[in-house]
């Protein structure tokens, strides 16, 4: 007897990375620095332990051109995989902002609400730099989990992603998350963003 299996209920997760890293990684560090060093508090986020987390309007500097672009052509591949309908909202970037992390700073379990996607672009980190973590969504799942012989896909309750520069993450916003302590000397730095859909305007 043979049996079949189904797969059900998939929770994917986006990879991209850019032609050319270095050239837009060191724009993108100067203008993070520049809004670190006018606000040097940053804001305040339950879910950033020890580190800095800027306001949530970036997508609207100019500067951020080329990012916007980038991320722009990510989301809509992904769309067009998902096959949304697009028809009575366009895909829009509506929150956007950079986060440092020095030595030990980490983030803590959360999800983004009010959005449709979420993502990630690395703009300096290295391997140990603390690894995004994604968490199985289903609940029942961690409650009891039976002894394997060597992990596999089937048996992990979460996954995690090195940070790389130049590379894109997108994943479903619910999908609860967080960002291991930073182990590397040197600051980690990205820039996370959500996307919701933006309504048509009707001609009446």
């Amino acid at each position: 007897m043979i049996g079949r299996r189904d797969d059900w209920f998939p929770t994917s997760v986006w990879s991209f990375d850019c032609d050319d890293p270095e050239a837009m990684n060191a724009d993108l560090l100067q203008i993070i620095l520049a809004e670190r060093q006018k606000d040097t508090t940053g804001i305040v986020d339950w879910s950033i332990v020890q580190g800095w987390q800027s306001r949530k309007n970036l997508h609207l500097q100019p500067e951020l051109e080329p990012l916007i672009r980038f991320v722009e052509m990510a989301v809509w591949e992904v769309i067009r995989f998902l096959k949304w309908d697009t028809s009575q909202g366009s895909p829009v970037i509506n929150s956007c902002w950079s986060i440092v992390n020095p030595p030990q700073a980490s983030t803590a379990i959360h999800t983004h609400p009010h959005a449709y996607l979420s993502g990630v672009y690395y703009v300096q980190a290295d391997e140990s730099s603390g690894h995004l973590f994604l968490i199985d969504p289903r609940q029942a799942a961690h409650v009891m989990a039976p002894p394997v012989t060597e992990p596999s896909p089937w048996s992990f309750n979460q996954v995690r992603y090195m940070p790389h520069p130049g590379r894109l993450l997108l994943f479903p916003p619910w999908l609860q998350h967080y960002v291991g302590p930073n182990q590397s000397p040197r600051d980690r730095v990205c820039i996370s963003f959500n996307v919701g859909l933006e309504a048509i305007p009707s001609d009446g």
